[in-house]
Order: C-alpha cells, then sequence, then structure tokens
C-alpha cells in the first residue's frame, strides 16, 4: 500500500524589526548599452540609479565615454542632461555628431534632441539646489531625464582641499540617484594616478571608473563596484578615428595563430605566434626563445608596411621548435609572418596549409635552396606529409614540385600574395573581436 504524506502548510516567518530581512529592497534595472557593449564587460552593467565616478587625465576619454552613454541611451529614447564645466555646448554638438554619423540624419536629430546641456551651473556648490528645483520638480526644465553627467567636478578650479564642495558634489549625486537617475561624474586624476579630491568622493559612490592613456590605447580599469566585482586588471580601448566611439581593442585577448613549414632534417614543423595589447600600458614587448631578435623585428615591421595591418605596440609571443642542431633558417619568415598575421586577423591557417620562403625588406618571397625542396618533393612522395595539402612557395619552387591531385602548389612572389591566396577575402575584414 502506497503512503500518502500529506504536506503541511508553512509556519508564517516573524521578521525582526531592524533585521535584515526587513530592509527595503533594492529596485535597480539594468539599462541596455548595445553600442558600449565592452561597459558590461567591465563593471557588469548601467544601473539606474547607480553613482558613477570617471576619472582620468586629459584626453584619456573620459568625457567621451560619458558622452558615447547618453547618446546610446539617447537612441532608445531617453533624456539626458549634461552640466559642463569645462566644453563648451558647441564642441559637444560636433562630437555627438561623429558618434552619430552612422545613422540618418533624421535619426541622429532625434537623438541628439534628446540630449540637453547645461552650462550656467558656476558654483559646485549649488547643485543640490538645481538637482532640487530643475531635476525633481515635475515643474523643473530637466524633470524625466534619465542621466546626469557633470563633467567635470573640477571645471571651475576647485581646488582638492574643498572638502565642503567636495560634499555639495557628493550630495549632489545622491539625489540624482535615489530618485533613479544614472549619474556620472567626472573627475581628474592627481599625477600619481588618484582620483582628485578628498577620499570621501570615492567612498561616496557605488563604481570608480579610471581609463588613462597607453601608447595607441586607453585603459578602462573599474577600482570599486558595488553592483559587481572590481575590474583591477584594465582592458584596452581603442579611439575610432572617424567617430570617437570606444571600443574593446581587437587585441585585448590573445588568440594564438599557427603556421606549419617543413624542414629536411626534422620533418613538418609548427611555428606558433600570438599577438595581443600590453594589459599594464607599459610598451609592447617581445618573447621568443631561442628565436632572432632581430629577425623577427625585421619580419614585424614588413608585416607594418601592409595596409591593415598595423603591429606596433603590442606584445608577441612566438614558439618554434627549431630543428636538429638548434639553427634558425630564414626560410622560416613565410610562416613566421603567416601565424602572426592570424592572430592579429583573428583568422586560422588551414591546417593543410604549409608555407616555405624567405622574406626580404620589400616582402618579397625568396627562393628555397633545392636541398630543400628535394627533401619536401621526398616527403610529398612518400606520405610523410598527410594529405591533402596547399603549398606555398616562391615561384621558382613551383617549377620544381609538381602538383597532383591531393597535393595544390601556389606561387607566392610576394609576402602579400601569400595573404591574398590564403584569404581571398582581405582577413582583417571579417575580424573577430
Amino acid at each position: 500500500m502506497r503512503s500518502i504524506q500529506h504536506a503541511l502548510p508553512a509556519s508564517p516567518v516573524t521578521v525582526a524589526a531592524g533585521s535584515l530581512l526587513a530592509a527595503p529592497d533594492e529596485a535597480r534595472q539594468p539599462l541596455s548599452l548595445p553600442q558600449s557593449a565592452f561597459l558590461a564587460q567591465a563593471m557588469g552593467a548601467l544601473f539606474n540609479g547607480g553613482l558613477y565616478l570617471f576619472g582620468g587625465a586629459p584626453a584619456s576619454g573620459k568625457s567621451l565615454l560619458s558622452m558615447q552613454i547618453g547618446l546610446d541611451l539617447a537612441e532608445q529614447g531617453y533624456r539626458s542632461l549634461y552640466i559642463l564645466t569645462e566644453q563648451t555646448p558647441a564642441a559637444m554638438k560636433v562630437r555627438a555628431m561623429q558618434m552619430l554619423s552612422r545613422l540618418s540624419p533624421a535619426r541622429r536629430s532625434e537623438a541628439m534632441d534628446r540630449i540637453e546641456v547645461e552650462q550656467n551651473v558656476r558654483d559646485v556648490t549649488s547643485l543640490p539646489m538645481y538637482a532640487a528645483r530643475e531635476i525633481l520638480s515635475p515643474a523643473g526644465r530637466r524633470h524625466g531625464v534619465s542621466l546626469v553627467v557633470l563633467d567635470s567636478i573640477q571645471g571651475d578650479g576647485l581646488s582638492s582641499a574643498a572638502t565642503k564642495a567636495y560634499g555639495k558634489v557628493l550630495e549632489f549625486g545622491r539625489i540624482c540617484a535615489e530618485s533613479g537617475i544614472v549619474t556620472i561624474l567626472v573627475s581628474h586624476i592627481t599625477k600619481r594616478g588618484e582620483i582628485a579630491g578628498p577620499k570621501a568622493l570615492e567612498h561616496g559612490v557605488d563604481v570608480t571608473v579610471v581609463l588613462r592613456r597607453a601608447m595607441l590605447y586607453t585603459l578602462l580599469a573599474v577600482r570599486k563596484n558595488r553592483f559587481g566585482p572590481p575590474l583591477l586588471r584594465p582592458i584596452p580601448l581603442t579611439i575610432d578615428a572617424r567617430t570617437l566611439r570606444m571600443a574593446l581593442a581587437p587585441h585585448a585577448h590573445a588568440q594564438p595563430g599557427a603556421a606549419r613549414t617543413y624542414c629536411p632534417s626534422s620533418g613538418a614543423m609548427q611555428v606558433q605566434a600570438s599577438v595581443a595589447v600590453p594589459a599594464d600600458g607599459r610598451p609592447g614587448r617581445m618573447t621568443a626563445p631561442g628565436l632572432p631578435r632581430h629577425e623577427i623585428e625585421q619580419l614585424l615591421s614588413c608585416i607594418g608596411q601592409i595596409d591593415g595591418l598595423d603591429m606596433s605596440d603590442l606584445d608577441y609571443r612566438i614558439q618554434c621548435r627549431l630543428p636538429r642542431g638548434g639553427q634558425y633558417l630564414t626560410y622560416f619568415g613565410l610562416p613566421m609572418c603567416m601565424s602572426l598575421i592570424a592572430s592579429y586577423c583573428r583568422r586560422p591557417l588551414p591546417s593543410t596549409n604549409l608555407y616555405l620562403g624567405e622574406i626580404d625588406l620589400f616582402r618579397n618571397v625568396l627562393d628555397v635552396s633545392p636541398d630543400v625542396l628535394s627533401g619536401l618533393r621526398r616527403a610529398v612522395d612518400s606520405s610523410e606529409l598527410a594529405l591533402p595539402l596547399t603549398l606555398f612557395v616562391p615561384p621558382s619552387a613551383k617549377r620544381q614540385i609538381a602538383g597532383s591531385g591531393r597535393v595544390q602548389v601556389l606561387a607566392c612572389g610576394t609576402l602579400e600574395e601569400a595573404i591574398r591566396q590564403t584569404w581571398p577575402e582581405r582577413p582583417d575584414e571579417k575580424r573577430a573581436d
């Protein structure tokens, strides 16, 4: 006989006054920023009612980033208010036009019409009163905005020792945030890289974002985050020269490339390489154990002369197990270039490809010695090399190695020809960022 257990009704929980369970729930909703996806990776999300502090030196991108956020929200129908103490509305308009250049004129006008500008707040100590009168009051001119940006706190020459004035700035930010408005305070940083002003400023916000320039990139770090974990290892960003929009650098995370080559004494070999942005802002450096540094620097210079393949100021890691005797062979130049380009463009090289050839200063693929070609022919004929196989060799070598149904021989007079025949479309046209 099956026993039936009757569920007893749950006893009501008695909540003690003043307990954590009695605390009100915090209703924060994340806002979508489809044109600034890297922010979700950096700080989790942008929450309504969040109080954010953006710090950075001049030209670090802090104003660009705050404007990009406002324009992204404007495209979705949200109104934003920018309280300007440094830049002029005319300069901001020029930048906004560039950032929205991908939109039609009508949609661009709609988005820019949702960006409101205030430049008559000369004394930051009046900000709390301004918020009560113009933002919170239903009769206020700025009532209903979803984002408020103060750019910047120190625009009127505010001294770091002006504790009371900074207190008013923080009070203003809290008033807006407690009303469900996303609030961004833009601040300078000191020569030591600290947020300008008293420590209470950083303690009083929810999220602290610090930006700094490093070579060709802007490094973004999140020192404090009440909505998620901090991001202490900065992520590299690029600023598009045409639109001024910030985006995650395409080489923020290394994706190795591998190119096959051949040596008579060792058989099939592989050259591996990875290209990435230095995470800490230092100049790029090379790690290539056992390989000739000057030879690789020359190859990198050759690659950098090709349009769309600017490989300056990056980290390079190259691995190549040298053949018996431990000697680097000059005809490893072509496979090394191809592995570097594959990592840079994030395009894999087919495992059936095999590259042979030295690269000179004009990016020509130079002849390979007859001994190497004879060994390669024997390896193909004896099935030492797995088929099918596509050989990328200098033009002279194609006449010495006959193709077959499962062996294709492609002549490459230049490095550009090797790239074009490997990827019929330009490899940097479909880069996986």
